[in-house]
């Protein structure tokens, strides 16, 4: 409220670039992670064929980035020590890495050698965008600034469905056999250069200068972006809940047991639907319901445009209905979705139909788990240990993903497609029953109040 005694000129002049440019990285990590994760969805098939796999194979080459994600999620607590920016500039490194080595890739371990360096970058950009902008964001906006970062991942994830159709259609079978899918990865260095650029002029965390002991530049970071008056009252917030942790990662299993326990429950129910596997394999599942080829890859189009959009709605929404609200809506209509595109598979119904319940589980995820997860385990812990715990949550997160991954064709292959995509509605049934139970609401508490919340005797 003090704010509202300030020059607004002044104020805006002083707040709004170096958030807005922390709020830009944080999106284009998204957009890496989102297109590094799910370019595989056009280049699966072909590769399929390319290395003569079976559905084991298959499995592993769709999933192997996400074995390099779980190594990546290490980054941090590398961050804790090195901070946000420099771990952000090595995930950039990997991007243009994993992108740059397929052109050379000449069989599967080569492939899989690249796709686990890209794997590493995508588990760091996930524990650490989040992170840094959480801890840059003011409390009235910060759910919307962590959700840019998922909204850079459905922007990540259409870019690469996109670039996929496009490249596809380029040449026939043979050539998107031999070079098509190789183009499909090298699209992603131009992000990758870019992310590296706009890391440049971006502030460090100020909470992780404080607790390296920097007060001065926190502070002046802190009046960039809301004012002076303002920002030493919340470095003093920050400083007395920093006296009060700790900062060993024995807290996560002592004081703040409950929200370790949360944040890995959170990233595993947000996966445990089945959306990683249905990105990582999209067009061969509208195949599967009798969809050319060509049609398949422009569905997939279609399908991340609705994943688009209904993350803007979530944008606008988290900080208004809150976060728990949404996942509960969004799963919600996951769960009827993916029911009735199992109930649609087993009928032997309209490739049609597959497609509209598949746009709307993938709206339910947008505006649901897909951007409330991320907003909440940004915020649930200590600022000495947040980097430690989000990376012990996503690395929860990685590994359902990667079981999914690995596990669809061979669920395919015994349990149908009506059998899986009805298993899947069942673990977004599970995720309705165990957060309507115990997941409480952070909309409008300060990160330093919700440490405060964990340790209150009275929760």
């Amino acid at each position: 409220m003090e704010t509202n005694n300030l020059n607004p000129a002044s104020s805006c002049a002083h707040s709004r670039v170096p958030l807005v440019v922390a709020a830009s990285v944080t999106t284009l990590g998204g957009l890496l992670f989102g297109y590094d994760n799910i370019v595989i969805s056009g280049a699966i098939g072909y590769l399929s064929q390319l290395f003569h796999l079976d559905a084991t194979g298959v499995g592993w080459a769709a999933g192997c980035a996400l074995m390099g994600c779980i190594v990546g999620c290490a980054a941090g607590t590398v961050a804790d020590y090195l901070g946000k920016k420099k771990g952000l500039a090595l995930c950039a490194l990997c991007f243009a890495l994993s992108s740059t080595g397929m052109l050379f890739a000449s069989n599967l371990h080569q492939f899989v050698f690249w796709r686990l360096i890209g794997g590493v970058g995508i588990g760091a950009a996930s524990v650490i965008s989040p992170n840094y902008i959480a801890e840059i964001a003011p409390t009235r906006v910060r759910g919307r600034c962590v959700t840019l970062y998922q909204l850079g991942i459905v922007v990540g994830i259409l870019a690469a469905v996109f670039v996929n159709m496009l490249i596809q259609r380029m040449g026939n079978e043979a050539w998107n056999i031999s070079t098509g899918w190789r183009w499909m990865f090298l699209a992603g260095v131009v992000p990758s250069i870019l992310f590296g650029l706009m890391i440049l002029p971006a502030v460090e965390s100020p909470r992780w200068l404080l607790k390296m002991g920097r007060r001065a530049q926190a502070i002046d970071v802190l009046a960039k972006i809301n004012d002076t008056g303002a920002a030493a009252r919340e470095a003093a917030e920050i400083e007395n809940s920093l006296a009060r942790e700790e900062g060993h990662i024995s807290e996560l299993f002592t004081a703040f047991r409950r929200p370790l326990l949360l944040g890995i429950m959170l990233a595993g129910l947000q996966q445990i639907s089945g959306i990683t596997p249905l990105f990582s394999f999209l067009p061969e599942i509208f195949r599967a319901a009798g969809t050319a080829t060509g049609d398949a890859f422009f569905q997939s189009v279609l399908v991340s445009l609705i994943n688009l959009l209904f993350t803007l709605f979530a944008l606008w929404l988290v900080d208004r209905a809150g976060r728990k609200t949404l996942i509960l809506a969004g799963t919600a209509l996951q769960f009827v979705s993916f029911g009735l595109v199992g109930w649609f598979y087993h009928i032997h119904g309209s490739g049609l139909a597959v497609l509209i319940f598949v746009m709307s589980f993938v709206a339910g995820h947008a505006f649901g788990n897909g951007v409330a997860c991320w907003v909440i385990i940004s915020e649930i812990y200590p600022t000495k240990v947040r980097g430690r715990g989000m990376s012990i949550a996503t690395t929860a997160l990685w590994l359902v993903g990667y079981v999914g991954n690995q596990s669809f064709p061979i669920m395919q292959k015994h349990l149908g497609s009506d059998g899986t995509f009805w298993l899947f509605s069942a673990g977004a049934l599970l995720t309705l029953i165990l957060v309507a139970s115990l997941v409480p609401e952070t909309k409008g508490r300060s990160l330093e109040e919700i440490t405060r919340f964990w340790t209150d005797d009275t929760v």
